[in-house]
């Protein structure tokens, strides 16, 4: 029973918390409009495009570099394998 009521004491605050913040976003965007030229808007465009291309390119970076980690590691318990059956093999 108890923790039937602190859920919903937690569910109550969250959603007087989260309402107001929904409701002034969906009254910002409907003040806002869309009032701007076509050539701002394909600015708005080329720059999301740029921002797009950015963010891939730093995500290829990543995943190069976590490649290159991995291979490395990789390499690194290849020779410990390796060790360690050379010195099985020399005990038998």
């Amino acid at each position: 029973m108890k923790k039937l009521v602190a859920v919903s004491i937690l569910g109550m605050l969250f959603l007087s918390i989260a309402l107001p913040v929904c409701w002034a976003e969906e009254s910002e965007a409907a003040a806002t409009g869309m009032s701007g030229t076509p050539e701002e808007f394909s600015d708005m465009e080329k720059t999301l495009k740029q921002d797009r291309a950015d963010t891939l390119e730093r995500r290829v970076a990543d995943l190069e570099q976590a490649n290159r980690f991995m291979s490395e590691r990789v390499k690194m318990l290849e020779k410990s394998v390796y060790d360690l059956k050379d010195k099985v093999d020399r005990k038998f």
